[in-house]
């Protein structure tokens, strides 16, 4: 089995990259810039998802593949599916869950197309739809140093999932027969944005107030960085959670063994204060 992992440097991608190749996988990492890629075992490929004259070389001879969204994934998909790739495992969201009719342009649709793109060229497609990462944390990071992290719905709630559980997930997938499934993976508790906050500063053993502000001045402070579709992706999220509990999934542990590693044990094990 060759399995070509798409993202092997990011959080999720480099950790199915390690998984794989522990299990003694045949892995091909792949980048835009394979000389940026890991050399520690496996093979490295360029690919350019963009760049369809790329994706020749990276799938040649690749029977399944890990997918994170990027662009449109309908020329890669038929690429794959003509190049004989048996079953992909796409990082998707459980934004797709939550906007059944997405809004053009959001984040439902994006994840949405991708997950069509596969699965209209007739490749089995376990399309996994994590929550909120918990390394979204990062977004905080200068209201962290400051001290005050300011939200425009403090309340709103989410099941932060630790990276490397997405990542567990992914690679049972890859290892067990193609199925066609799109299961929902999340953190083990429902926390609100406040909260998360709360047990950042118990982690840090330092006062970190989680500051609620005008929801209308953070998103136009959000729209000068961000796409407006994503913001208004976000925008109706927050608004539909706030107040309300997450829904929780033993997704993780029934699909990689174990339970889903909470948002303090992300906070001890994997959280960058610099």
């Amino acid at each position: 089995m060759t399995v070509l992992v798409t993202g092997a440097r990011g959080a999720v991608g480099s950790s199915v990259r390690a998984g794989l190749l522990a299990a003694g996988v045949d892995v091909r990492a792949a980048g835009r810039d394979p000389g940026k890629l890991p050399a520690d075992g496996g093979s490295r490929v360029a690919l350019d998802l963009d760049d369809p004259s790329s994706y020749g070389p990276a799938l040649d001879g690749v029977d399944r593949v890990f997918l994170y969204v990027t662009g449109d994934l309908r020329a890669f998909a038929a690429a794959a599916a003509g190049a004989g790739v048996r079953h992909a495992v796409l990082l998707s969201s459980e934004s797709v869950l939550l906007e059944p009719d997405p809004e053009p342009g959001g984040i439902a649709a994006h994840h949405a197309d991708a997950e069509h793109a596969l699965r209209g060229v007739g490749v089995p497609t376990t399309a996994l739809r994590p929550g909120a990462f918990a390394g979204n944390t990062g977004q905080w990071s200068r209201g962290i140093a400051a001290g005050v992290v300011e939200l425009p719905f403090p309340e709103a709630a989410t099941t932060p999932i630790d990276e490397r559980d997405i990542a567990d997930v992914a690679v049972a997938a890859l290892l067990a027969d193609p199925v066609d499934e799109s299961p929902h993976l999340t953190g083990p508790e429902s926390l609100t944005m406040a909260e998360q906050v709360g047990l950042i500063a118990e982690h840090l053993g330092r006062p970190v107030e989680a500051r609620k502000v005008d929801p209308d001045a953070a998103r136009e402070q959000m729209a000068r960085f961000v796409p407006a579709g994503i913001v208004d992706s976000l925008f109706r999220y927050w608004r539909a959670t706030d107040g309300v509990p997450a829904p929780v999934t033993d997704e993780v542990e029934h699909r990689s063994g174990h339970p889903a590693r909470t948002y303090r044990t992300w906070l001890a094990e994997c959280f960058d204060t610099n």
